[in-house]
């Protein structure tokens, strides 16, 4: 009985400690990365002091550095407001065409699909993988 009361213990820590870094590892993600992301700033500072990290730059480089990163972060920018831009055409026309086959009541539904993918897609600003 003692020895599957100490299985069952040491079971129940292991689920626990997966839980308890799962958990911490979301708010980091959350709290810490997604912010830097979204504020253009915060993410050449967040950038730059990888760069600084990873490659040991010293003080007159991240100078000479940090407006490469600013005009790149500006350019990436652009390009994203284009691209978000004829994305948003070609959804708006895919889901008008659909429309055309569907009765009123399927065409609601549709639509309310349509506002639920588009919070969605809201929410989904987030960080690349590779900066984790």
């Amino acid at each position: 009985m003692k020895r599957w009361k100490l299985i069952g213990g040491i079971g129940l820590m292991f689920i626990l400690g997966v839980l308890v870094g799962s958990a911490g590892s979301r708010l980091y993600h959350e709290y810490y990365l997604e912010r830097k992301w979204k504020d253009p700033a915060a993410r050449t500072t967040f950038f730059l002091e990888k760069l600084s990290q990873d490659l040991r730059l010293s003080d007159d480089q991240q100078k000479k550095i940090k407006p490469v990163i600013d005009e790149l972060d500006k350019k990436r920018e652009a390009v994203n407001a284009v691209r978000r831009a004829e994305i948003r055409e070609i959804l708006d026309d895919g889901f008008s065409r659909m429309k055309e086959g569907l009765d009123a009541e399927q065409q609601q539904k549709l639509d309310e699909m349509k506002a639920r993918f588009d919070e969605q897609m809201k929410k989904r600003k987030r960080p690349p993988k590779s900066f984790h």
